[in-house]
């Protein structure tokens, strides 16, 4: 976890905006107001409930937006940096808000030491890639999860349309917002088909599709496409 968690704080560290790959970021700015943000859109498919799970939580912007629906919010990121910042926010907090939520260090690459049935929703928005055994990390959320808790999860799309033409044209595509690392760390890859086969042959069923980024309600009409990224809505099956 050494060496992971050291990458992870030192590609995080900095403060302010991504810096971004391509080379037609002025673009991106100029439109950017039409852009639904992928933890916005996340935080639209979590249901009300009673505790809420946010793996890879970053600064936590998810986790306190997610106290609207949910009497108790928690935290997970490998990143102290992350965490630091997290709980920073926390302390200029109301003090009864402070009290239903909680942020840890944590790799969910080990045993989450969590008690099972435990959470209503969890969700790995821009985490699920970073993770070395996408099998265990999935295993380890049903069990956390209650009978028919929901699991929201976003993910780069490596079938978005220009990735599929980087490739024809012998480059790799890029699936990462920042120019941090290999690929900003990302270790594995998806599409909308394997990833919606590997959560429904895992215990879950797919409830809904999309995706986030400028113009999302139109691209969504095609994710597998022309979708930068895919977020998915499953519920985990009864037995």
């Amino acid at each position: 976890m050494k060496n992971k968690q050291s990458f992870y704080e030192k590609t995080y560290a900095f403060k302010g905006e991504i810096s971004l790959r391509s080379k037609i970021g002025f673009l991106y700015k100029l439109l950017r107001k039409f852009e639904s943000y992928r933890e916005d859109v996340a935080y639209n498919f979590l249901p009300h409930g009673e505790n809420f799970l946010d793996i890879g939580c970053g600064d936590g912007n998810l986790v306190f937006k997610a106290l609207n629906k949910y009497r108790f919010v928690y935290g997970l990121d490998i990143a102290r940096t992350r965490i630091f910042r997290a709980n920073s926010k926390k302390d200029k907090m109301r003090q009864d808000k402070k009290a239903r939520i909680k942020f840890s260090v944590f790799d969910v690459d080990d045993k989450l030491s969590i008690s099972n049935n435990s959470f209503d929703t969890v969700c790995m928005v821009a985490a699920f890639e970073h993770f070395f055994d996408p099998y265990h990390v999935l295993s380890e959320i049903k069990k956390v999860l209650k009978k028919g808790g929901i699991l929201v999860i976003q993910v780069p799309n490596l079938g978005f349309l220009p990735r599929r033409l980087a490739v024809l044209l012998g480059n790799l595509p890029v699936t990462s917002e920042d120019d941090k690392g290999w690929d900003g760390g990302h270790l594995h890859y998806f599409t909308l088909k394997s990833l919606v086969v590997f959560l429904e042959t895992n215990g879950f069923t797919v409830r809904k599709v999309t995706c986030s980024g400028i113009f999302a309600r139109f691209r969504s009409w095609w994710v597998s496409l022309l979708g930068a990224d895919i977020i998915i809505k499953a519920e985990k099956n009864e037995k």
